[in-house]
């Protein structure tokens, strides 16, 4: 069953995006900015952070994406819908990864937490990631791409990831 989890912080900016980008899962073709370039991300994240004076607390949300085994998807257009998800967040910058290493493919998420637009950071409860918006956007990118099952929940969770 596909999903889509808020996973909780655990790591430094750099080392999530070391993670996320590690040849071992991923290749160029899948890694991608939204609002940013994938390669110069930490710096551009660290500018609009220090241009709006907002240094501290969380500095990124770390959202993966999953797809079901027998999805009939391929890496390229679950990248594309991992890009149209990043969308979503306007104002927002996000590298996109997706990932090649599981059983399952999935997208790593990673949005900068300070609005570039309006120096507003983000916020958002669990019960607003469950309410129609947000899973609703998930749904439609994922069954116009042929997805068998629509998402299963919306969680923030600070379970290991691959």
């Amino acid at each position: 069953m596909a999903n889509i989890k808020f996973i909780a912080v655990s790591r430094s900016l750099s080392g999530i995006l070391d993670y996320v980008t590690n040849r071992e899962k991923t290749v160029e073709r899948l890694i991608s900015g939204v609002n940013c370039m994938a390669q110069t991300a930490q710096d551009e994240f660290e500018a609009v952070k220090k241009q709006f004076r907002k240094t501290d607390g969380r500095s990124y949300y770390h959202i993966v994406q999953a797809f079901a085994p027998d999805d009939p998807l391929d890496f390229d257009t679950a990248h594309e819908i991992g890009l149209k998800f990043a969308e979503y967040f306007k104002g927002y910058q996000c590298v996109v990864v997706t990932h090649m290493n599981t059983a399952h493919i999935h997208n790593h998420i990673i949005m900068n937490s300070v609005n570039f637009e309006t120096g507003q950071k983000f916020h958002q409860s669990a019960r607003e990631m469950q309410q129609p918006t947000l899973p609703g956007v998930w749904l439609v990118l994922h069954r116009e791409q042929g997805g068998s099952v629509p998402y299963s929940c919306l969680e923030e969770t600070a379970v290991p990831y691959h």
